[in-house]
């Protein structure tokens, strides 16, 4: 999915979410607007990473846009891990097993990556 799709889908669902939230009152409707006008507000974005800090700036004010950037970190995170396994998996192929190791404690430095 390119950007524009993915900044589509993320409003969706935070109106999807704000519905249901004024459906359940859980937020007023004057809030209700405010957020969607802060949302348009942060677009255009110009990266994945510029998306996931705008998305977290709005989730610190409205708790709808939270778990929001709580489901797009959790995308991006699961996308980086693929593709580590898969170089990992690239490097074991060809025999290189410190490259494989070396890559999966870039990943992970907390956990022995020293």
């Amino acid at each position: 999915m390119d950007l524009a799709e993915e900044v589509k889908q993320i409003e969706k669902e935070l109106v999807e979410l704000i519905i249901a939230h004024l459906k359940g009152n859980q937020i007023d409707v004057e809030t209700a607007r405010q957020q969607a006008r802060d949302f348009l507000a942060l677009l255009p974005v110009s990266d994945q990473k510029d998306l996931l800090s705008k998305l977290k700036e709005l989730g610190d004010k409205y708790y709808e846009a939270k778990e929001i950037y709580a489901e797009e970190l959790g995308k991006v995170e699961e996308a980086k891990r693929q593709q580590t396994l898969s170089q990992m998996r690239d490097y074991i192929q060809q025999g290189n097993l410190d490259s494989a190791i070396a890559t999966a404690k870039a990943m992970y430095p907390e956990k022995g990556g020293n």
